[in-house]
């Protein structure tokens, strides 16, 4: 049997209680690295086990093999509906099904269905859910997807991308905005976002800045880096390799199978491939753990889950990184801001109905927004100093306060000062209850806890230093906040 994740099992459960309160049709909000393709393989291994049939649906071709190999390694028989796909097995309970196929077929019989990208909405799967007449599951990561709400009738968060942070199953980022370009004028396009060809000639302005930041950022680290349209790839990628940067294009104008062999080129640890430009072929399902740097250069006006989506490529977990950097040439993380991370902080809280609402307030000046070091163009919520470099920020009368106390370094926001003074006692903490990839959660968890950021050193790179009274108080604190947090999770469960 496959063992699920303890949020992975909670939220299968909140689905099964859905489905016994009269909710046939589910939207699965996974982020990246909360396992949605995990928890659709529990769900079919349960199914098949019941003597059931149950169908898992995905939009892409692509998506086919690699939903069918992690099914293969989960020990579930299964058959795929696919054109003259080697893996056709009718007799099989358990199908792996490309949407597109289906299109052109009738469905065959189910007791559950499972659509993987639920938020892209094909007519024929919107038609089979509007039947009602089996249990639907809609995996997403990004839920927001105008009228999905009147397909779905109920909203599950597996999980969200600051808790999975915090856990250590993905990795920390931190985000660098040095240029973008001049979006004012651009005509925008029925789609409400801005004419590709218009925001093509903008963004080319400032394909030698992506560069640049790469080069002097990236520390030859993997990267992904969006585009426009074709245009502006071939022009990043002349750039790039102009600077000795070995990069591919990853677009529709390469062949299937030369893509399939790039993408498996560039999944090699060793890979020659330093770097993968795309315009969207890449912001589903496309994983390469080891990818260290994620560069936005496509400027995006509506687009929040796109903008999401492209952000979760570096955000998986891996031995060779402990963080990802976000060179954004796009305007995208500023733009989205407030939005994205109240969606990394809390998930999704609701699926559009497909009414029109009003536009929210413009924030007033003084409320919490994003700030952009001049020093070193580190994105970053308020605090009084740059979390990356330190920089203080002019306060108001011109006064200038020097951290004494813990409580004043903490909210002085210095992440290099909060590293060296606290980092230290926190990793001399956890080493004396864990060991291992433990020990480093545990510090991290308790480290963000206190000082609302990240440390800039690894753990098995920190010496443990003596703890001191105040910081000792603060973990206790930290840990009883935890301990509390969970308790009352437990309880509104029940």
């Amino acid at each position: 049997m496959i063992e699920l994740r303890d949020y992975q099992a909670d939220a299968v459960q909140r689905l099964r209680e859905g489905i016994a309160a009269g909710r046939k049709s589910q939207i699965l909000c996974a982020p990246t690295g909360a396992g949605k393709t995990i928890c659709a393989a529990y769900l079919m291994e349960a199914a098949a086990r019941k003597f059931s049939r149950a169908l898992f649906v995905v939009d892409r071709l692509t998506l086919v093999d690699q939903t069918s190999e992690v099914f293969q390694s989960c020990g579930i028989d299964h058959g795929v509906i696919q054109a003259n796909h080697w893996r056709t097995r009718l007799g099989e309970r358990i199908q792996v099904c490309s949407a597109q196929t289906l299109a052109q077929r009738d469905w065959p019989e189910a007791d559950l269905i499972v659509v993987d990208e639920a938020h892209t909405v094909h007519a024929t799967t919107k038609k089979r859910i509007a039947r009602r007449d089996v249990p639907v599951v809609g995996l997403t990561a990004t839920p927001f997807t105008r009228g999905l709400g009147k397909l779905y009738d109920g909203l599950v968060n597996v999980t969200t991308t600051t808790d999975l942070i915090n856990r250590g199953y993905l990795a920390q980022y931190r985000i660098f905005a040095a240029s973008e370009p001049d979006m004012r004028g651009v005509k925008v396009a029925s789609t409400g976002e801005w004419d590709d060809r218009e925001a093509s000639k903008r963004a080319l302005e400032v394909v030698g800045d992506c560069v640049a930041e790469y080069i002097k950022h990236g520390d030859g680290r993997k990267f992904i880096c969006s585009a426009v349209d074709t245009a502006h790839v071939d022009a990043l990628a002349r750039q790039f390799l102009a600077e000795g940067v070995n990069v591919a294009a990853y677009t529709y104008l390469v062949k299937d199978d030369e893509r399939k062999q790039i993408v498996d080129e560039f999944r090699k640890g060793d890979s020659a491939i330093r770097g993968l430009i795309t315009v969207t072929a890449a912001t589903k399902g496309f994983d390469v753990p080891d990818i260290g740097v994620v560069i936005m250069a496509r400027p995006l006006r509506k687009s929040l889950a796109e903008h999401i989506q492209f952000f979760g490529r570096g955000l998986r977990a891996h031995p060779s990184k402990t963080e990802c950097l976000v060179l954004d040439h796009s305007g995208n993380s500023e733009r989205f801001w407030d939005r994205w991370t109240a969606f990394f902080d809390q998930g999704a809280s609701e699926l559009d109905d497909g009414k029109k609402r009003e536009k929210p307030k413009p924030k007033e000046a003084g409320d919490d927004r994003v700030m952009k070091c001049p020093q070193c163009k580190h994105l970053h919520m308020p605090k009084p100093a740059c979390p990356n470099c330190g920089h203080e920020y002019p306060r108001k009368g011109g006064v200038k306060h020097i951290p004494g106390t813990l409580k004043e370094l903490v909210a002085s926001g210095n992440r290099a000062a909060l590293t060296r003074e606290i980092w230290p006692q926190v990793v001399a903490y956890a080493r004396g209850y864990k060991t291992g990839d433990d020990a480093r959660r545990m510090a991290l968890a308790i480290y963000k806890d206190i000082t609302n950021t990240w440390p800039t050193q690894p753990f098995d790179q920190t010496e443990s230093a003596p703890i001191s009274r105040a910081v000792y108080g603060q973990i206790k604190n930290s840990q009883i906040r935890f301990r509390y947090r969970h308790r009352d999770d437990g309880e509104a469960r029940a």
